[in-house]
């Protein structure tokens, strides 16, 4: 009887460590997800005449001999043209092929380095002669086909190839003294932005054309098109905008801005005391029983009725987060979670327990924990990461409703109705509105 009971032990003990060793694999397999694997080689010199470098060993036979280079085309043992063609008349026996090959051959011959490089200049030549023809005509037509005029249009490889969904931007005739940040005040208010970059001069000659341009991108066709309409051709810093479409961009998962109006769907609701900060109806919210600290429920009967009453009629709101790097790492551990299991999740809450960046993991009321756990349920029934069910859901029998995010908040375009485009700025001047322009023909 002891020695069956000890192979038992022995049994779970070797069990034991080979789901410790499994979960060690798992955990060192996520860990490595986030950053790059160092490279195992070292770069280091190995002598000439060298043949086995791991055990230094040379090749001195014809060590004090002057070297001579050779080229390849006169080596010897380089194939002559009969032995390529006789090759070529064994893999394809016709004669007719073996003279193709023969004439492609001598064609291909006579041609050096020099005359190839001389055709691919003709070629460059006449292709910018056709477009400098095509300027010609739009400069006489000043439209073409409702586009802008041709002191509207960049530079040739400014703009796009003829993308329609392109949301990038081509800013020609910047302010050399503007910067991104006004850019980003300005272009803001028309809809989130993906990206800003101003294309610094960096040789004499680009700083002696008195002008920059740049690039800003949206999340979204419909915010480019408005801002395209409503900037191009104003003055801002003095300088006429030039703007044409760019081409088009990675589109980040969260916007590098957000214009203030759209702050308020994406902002996460008030701290409300319930579970996943669920929000409870405003008659109701003034009667939430107090909890003592530690406790999940009121320990008084009635009190832990209107708990759960409160509880079911509060609606828990899904806010998807801003921050890059915490959406990232959430979406990696719904990832390995669905995949490993929740004894996953266990250990990286053992492990990371002081780490600032698993927070989410702990503070069950925080914004990122409500989206982690509805990410992960979303996940689980069926939802891809990028399209998801909108309809409100209880997650837990009895418990609080949940709101799940708004798809495409950024990227289905600003509503028109957010759009301040009355408001003007300071270093903006464009053409006058109705009003204005009634105004100054009854002074003329």
């Amino acid at each position: 009887m002891g020695t069956r009971n000890l192979s038992k032990k022995e049994l779970e003990e070797l069990r034991k460590k080979e789901e410790e060793e499994a979960a060690a694999h798992v955990f060192k397999e996520f860990v490595e997800t986030f950053q790059e694997v160092p490279s195992t080689t070292s770069k280091v010199w190995v002598k000439a005449g060298t043949y086995d470098a791991g055990a230094r060993k040379e090749d001195t036979s014809e060590r004090g001999k002057l070297y001579k280079p050779v080229s390849r085309l006169d080596d010897k043992k380089q194939a002559t043209e009969a032995d390529m063609l006789r090759s070529l008349a064994q893999i394809s026996p016709r004669p007719e092929s073996v003279l193709r090959s023969r004439a492609k051959f001598n064609k291909d011959k006579k041609k050096s380095n020099l005359e190839l490089f001389k055709e691919e200049l003709r070629q460059i030549q006449e292709e910018r002669s056709e477009r400098h023809k095509y300027k010609n005509v739009l400069r006489e037509r000043g439209v073409v086909g409702g586009e802008p005029a041709l002191d509207s249009i960049p530079d040739i490889g400014s703009y796009d190839t003829g993308d329609p969904n392109t949301t990038n931007l081509y800013l020609g005739n910047l302010n050399p003294k503007i910067t991104e940040q006004q850019l980003m005040e300005i272009f803001g208010r028309y809809g989130p932005l993906a990206s800003i970059k101003i294309m610094w001069p960096r040789s004499d000659e680009e700083k002696a054309r008195g002008r920059n341009c740049g690039f800003v991108a949206f999340m979204s066709r419909k915010d480019g098109e408005r801002a395209l309409r409503s900037i191009n051709g104003k003055e801002i810093m003095s300088y006429e905008m030039k703007l044409g479409w760019g081409k088009a961009v990675v589109i980040p998962p969260v916007p590098i801005y957000i214009p203030p109006v759209l702050q308020q769907p994406s902002k996460p609701p008030p701290p409300s005391g319930l579970p996943f900060n669920a929000q409870p109806p405003k008659h109701l919210a003034h009667k939430i029983p107090r909890i003592r600290p530690g406790d999940y429920y009121p320990h008084d009967p009635e009190d832990k009725k209107l708990y759960d009453q409160i509880l079911s009629q509060s609606i828990v709101k899904v806010v998807v987060p801003t921050e890059r790097n915490i959406l990232m790492l959430i979406h990696r551990m719904v990832e390995f979670v669905i995949r490993e299991g929740p004894m996953f999740e266990a250990i990286i809450m053992n492990r990371e327990l002081n780490n600032p960046f698993f927070r989410f993991l702990f503070e069950n009321q925080s914004p990122a924990h409500v989206y982690y756990r509805w990410k992960l349920f979303s996940m689980l029934q069926g939802d891809s990461p990028k399209q998801w069910a909108l309809h409100d859901f209880r997650m837990f029998q009895g418990g609080s409703v949940w709101r799940p995010p708004v798809m495409n908040l950024y990227t289905a375009g600003m509503p028109d109705e957010l759009v301040e485009e009355d408001d003007a700025k300071e270093n903006i001047r464009g053409t006058l509105s109705n009003s204005q322009r009634d105004r100054l023909e009854e002074l003329i």
